[in-house]
């Protein structure tokens, strides 16, 4: 603020010189001041300009300004350095069970000040979340996003996911070859409304002139569906990162459905790079290099 460099000075010239700007200039703008809020800073004694009693007052909290300029200086150049806050990552269930994990401890190793929450939603909800600011990643399958999405936010393609139907070991269909209409007479267990799987279930069947499934159980989690399945009763439609693992270890069995395939692209979503803080951008280049490395 002039004000505060013309009172330190005791004069526009020595003002001047200090700043930089002509005289002419600095006095133009502190009468410019004193006549839009009707009020006189200064008076002048000699050559010397001193403060008026309300000069005086207004330079009390004026000089606690500049007195914290230093500090705020070095709280931009730490923060540039060593960035802290928070990162929130929000994602579906596959996203938050078998892909954040990884790289959220990447993350913590380089940047240890950082603090992350990470939150488990559907797919709908995911975009919701970061279309309205109250999460700064997410991570999710597309079949919710539209081109205007596209076009708004930031989207990185991670996998291109293949779903499954799944079964208990000791279901009749594990590991058999079955018709699409005898799969959609099993009692199935499903994920909530909002989710993008059950979704595209619906959508698969309608696209094969068949009745939907009787959904008999309906969880909000993902593991809880599978739980389910693996305990013996009824069929699921998962994702195949997830329901890999499962199977390998024979708590899950695949059924195959001639002719229904269905993949779902997982995108990593953020806002347009200019919008991002340092740390998010980060995280973004920590992903995008493991996947590098994942290619090869």
């Amino acid at each position: 603020m002039l004000f505060y460099q013309v009172a330190q000075a005791g004069s526009v010239t020595e003002a001047s010189k200090r700043l930089a700007i002509s005289q002419p200039a600095i006095s133009s703008q502190i009468r410019q001041f004193e006549k839009q809020h009707h009020i006189v800073l200064f008076e002048k004694k000699g050559r010397h300009l001193v403060l008026t009693p309300f000069g005086q007052r207004l330079m009390q909290p004026t000089a606690k300004l500049f007195e914290l300029e230093p500090q705020i200086g070095a709280m931009i150049a730490d923060y540039r350095n060593h960035p802290r806050g928070k990162l929130r990552i929000i994602g579906n269930y596959l996203a938050t069970s078998v892909l954040i994990p990884k790289w959220a401890a990447l993350f913590k190793q380089k940047y240890p000040d950082v603090e992350v929450e990470i939150s488990t939603v559907n797919s709908q909800k995911a975009l919701h979340s970061l279309k309205n600011y109250e999460s700064d990643i997410a991570i999710f399958g597309n079949s919710d996003i539209t081109d205007e999405d596209y076009q708004a936010l930031y989207c990185l393609e991670l996998y291109r996911d293949e779903f499954r139907f799944v079964v208990a070991p000791t279901h009749k269909y594990a590991n058999q070859s079955v018709s699409m209409e005898a799969m959609m007479n099993e009692p199935f267990i499903m994920r909530e409304e909002g989710s993008a799987t059950k979704m595209r279930l619906l959508e698969i069947c309608h696209n094969n002139n068949v009745e939907p499934p009787k959904i008999e159980l309906q969880f909000n989690g993902l593991n809880e569906t599978i739980q389910a399945v693996a305990a013996g009763y009824g069929v699921s439609f998962v994702s195949s990162l997830v329901s890999s693992s499962f199977i390998e270890r024979g708590e899950l069995a695949e059924v195959d459905v001639p002719r229904v395939r269905f993949t779902n692209t997982i995108l990593l979503c953020a806002h347009k790079e200019d919008k991002l803080e340092a740390f998010v951008k980060a995280f973004i280049s920590i992903v995008r290099t493991d996947m590098t490395i994942q290619a090869r």
